[in-house]
């Protein structure tokens, strides 16, 4: 069996060729002689003239229709008050930022394993403020997150920072009475 490809390709005697064949010959001899027809005279050229496209310019927008056109209270930005101001909670980047800055520690020494005491210090300070003042979705944030961004410690000794840091802050008297009673002490009667 001989494909289509091999039958066109193929030069076949006159006499020899099948009638797929010979038509296949008249149909490529006639191609031939069309495409030199053309070469010898070329067609006129067309009156169709090319202009260049330019996009067409973008319409202005209509002026937006108001929303409440009864409405007639002045608008915030008309009487400058806002309201009272959102403070968004700090961060424990920025948290370990201060403290790092207030100890006069590199954030390289807090994170590693240095026993020297400004270095533990800056650290209970760290989870005491991390663990009061961040938020992460309105909560509290976890001691296994504060860990980490202590440098990859346990979460017991976060716990340890920020409960010694509360002592340390009862012994000085930075503390009022409501936030001694936060947390029940050992031996305490509940």
């Amino acid at each position: 069996m001989m494909l289509y490809r091999q039958l066109r390709l193929a030069p076949v005697r006159a006499a020899d060729a099948s009638p797929s064949q010979q038509r296949l010959a008249e149909e490529r001899q006639a191609r031939e002689a069309r495409i030199r027809r053309a070469a010898k005279n070329p067609p006129p050229a067309s009156p169709l003239t090319v202009r260049p496209y330019h996009a067409a310019r973008p319409q202005p927008l209509p002026p937006p229709a108001e929303a409440w056109p009864d409405y007639n209270e002045p608008a915030p930005y008309e009487t400058m008050c806002f309201g009272p101001a959102m403070v968004r909670p700090p961060t424990a980047r920025e948290i370990i930022d201060e403290v790092v800055a207030r100890h006069g520690i590199e954030r390289a020494e807090l994170a590693g394993a240095s026993r020297r005491a400004p270095v533990t210090a800056a650290r209970r300070e760290a989870s005491w403020r991390i663990r009061h003042e961040v938020l992460v979705n309105g909560r509290q944030i976890s001691l296994p997150e504060i860990a980490r961004h202590l440098g990859g410690r346990d979460h017991t000794t976060v716990l340890y920072n920020i409960r010694r840091y509360e002592a340390e802050r009862l012994a000085h008297g930075l503390v009022g009475a409501s936030a001694a009673t936060t947390r029940p002490q050992p031996g305490a009667a509940r």
